[in-house]
């Protein structure tokens, strides 16, 4: 069975036309946002996402994957089963993390989180009514209409935070504002597919396969939010949460590359690759190297010209308050790239019904993060946690490139070609820009670290 690359080819330029808009769109939301509200704010709701996020990963069993992986997840029992596991999942969560809104505001010390926690739960009872069908139209590979919809959604949630920052410049702008965006996404779920019915059901045969499979992808996203969530709670507790605002935006300008390749791989490679099992791993990884070598060359092209020119963003979009991430941001873009190699990876890996290696290296990066960033925080101060951050990227990736190795499917030479293009285009473009006066992305890295130390 031959691969088309026409089809991974329209699908990958429909998701990165549509993740560009998003960006912009988010971007835009961002600095407006940053205007009219204070850094300590976007401190304080970094925390809330984080954890909220992280009460989600660490109880999932991979409904979406388990629907894309099996064959029969078209089948009425096989999706209802998952679709009514999702439901009684979310007011499991809902009442945790009303739970959690006490004890929270007292280890952060900061009383706001027990009036924001209870409101946030609503929010996991709104997804965990989404329609089961956006999970099936990704299987099916209705990559256009995934993409329009999401567009559509980023657009409801960039109003609806403007409005309410505009309406009351407090912290309770961006609890609110996420409300409007999650209700629409849920609503317009339901729209997605035709002939698709849904209604409480369990079926045992199903609900086993589904816990089966879901296992290691438990496994998985618990490891995988702590190794990359573990930064941002470890520094709220160490750095004031001015300087935590300043830090998550630096993330989340880091994250634009490192996400449009993991949104690239769970939409497009992952169920591609499952549904063709039915070849030999030798077959699929001949088939797959022309396509994944020209399109790794272009995402290391791509992402070299963002790592020289990701500043600009902090420069010329955000106001004094948040320069100092005019240094953080380069570090940690160096150490994204290979993320971006294990995104691909792991995906790939999830293909061939392969999940345990994910969770192995998500372990690996947290474990070093726990040591790390504790010796480099009593020692070096910040400067030090931003490099070890950036650093821990490649612990990461380094189990997920041994796992390809040892099914039979690994791109090792690939990812050294693109790492070495990588560094090379970064060196010689930061060259050009210091030839040409402009100075480098990294010369507002702090030399004293004494300044900077932490504890």
């Amino acid at each position: 069975m031959s691969i088309s690359s026409k089809i991974l080819v329209r699908g990958a330029a429909w998701t990165t036309g549509a993740y560009v808009v998003t960006q912009a769109v988010r971007l835009g939301t961002n600095v407006v946002l940053a205007r009219l509200l204070a850094p300590e704010l976007f401190g304080t709701m970094l925390i809330v996402d984080t954890l909220r996020i992280g009460i989600e990963l660490i109880s999932d069993v991979g409904i979406f994957q388990n629907i894309i992986y099996h064959d029969n997840a078209d089948d009425p029992a096989f999706y209802n089963t998952a679709w009514t596991l999702q439901l009684f999942r979310s007011l499991i969560l809902s009442a945790v993390f009303l739970a959690a809104a006490v004890p929270i505001a007292r280890f952060y010390e900061s009383p706001i989180f027990a009036s924001i926690f209870p409101i946030s739960a609503l929010s996991f009872i709104i997804t965990g009514l989404s329609s089961i069908k956006r999970p099936l139209a990704q299987k099916r590979l209705e990559v256009i209409k995934l993409n329009i919809f999401d567009m559509l959604i980023t657009c409801i949630s960039s109003a609806s935070f403007i409005v309410f920052a505009y309406i009351t410049p407090t912290i309770w702008a961006l609890v609110f504002g996420g409300f409007a965006p999650s209700i629409a996404s849920t609503i317009g779920s339901y729209f997605l597919l035709s002939g698709v019915k849904q209604r409480l059901y369990i079926s045992k045969p199903a609900a086993r396969q589904i816990l089966a499979f879901g296992k290691w992808i438990f496994l998985s996203s618990i490891v995988f939010f702590l190794s990359m969530n573990y930064d941002r709670l470890y520094l709220a507790k160490v750095i004031p949460f001015e300087l935590v605002g300043v830090y998550g935006i630096s993330r989340a300008i880091s994250d634009v590359s490192t996400n449009l390749v993991a949104r690239l791989a769970n939409m497009i490679v992952f169920p591609f690759i499952a549904a063709h099992t039915n070849m030999s791993r030798a077959d699929l990884r001949g088939q797959l190297k022309p396509i994944r070598l020209k399109s790794m060359i272009l995402a290391a092209l791509g992402f070299s010209i963002f790592v020289v020119a990701a500043y600009l963003a902090i420069k010329v979009l955000y106001d004094k308050r948040y320069h100092d991430a005019t240094w953080v941001l380069p570090v940690l873009l160096v150490g994204s790239w290979f993320s971006i190699l294990a995104n691909v990876n792991e995906s790939t890996l999830l293909g061939v019904g392969k999940p345990s290696y994910g969770a192995m290296a998500s372990g690996a990066r947290f474990g070093f993060l726990v040591v790390a960033l504790w010796i480099a925080a009593g020692n070096y101060g910040f400067i030090g946690c931003v490099l070890v951050i950036a650093a821990s990227d490649v612990c990461r990736y380094v189990p997920s490139l041994l796992g390809q190795v040892r099914e039979g499917c690994s791109f090792a030479l690939q990812d050294l070609l693109c790492t070495l293009v990588v560094f090379s285009m970064i060196a010689l473009l930061e060259w050009i820009r210091w030839f040409f006066g402009f100075g480098t992305s990294f010369e507002t890295l702090p030399v004293n670290w004494q300044d900077f130390r932490l504890m």
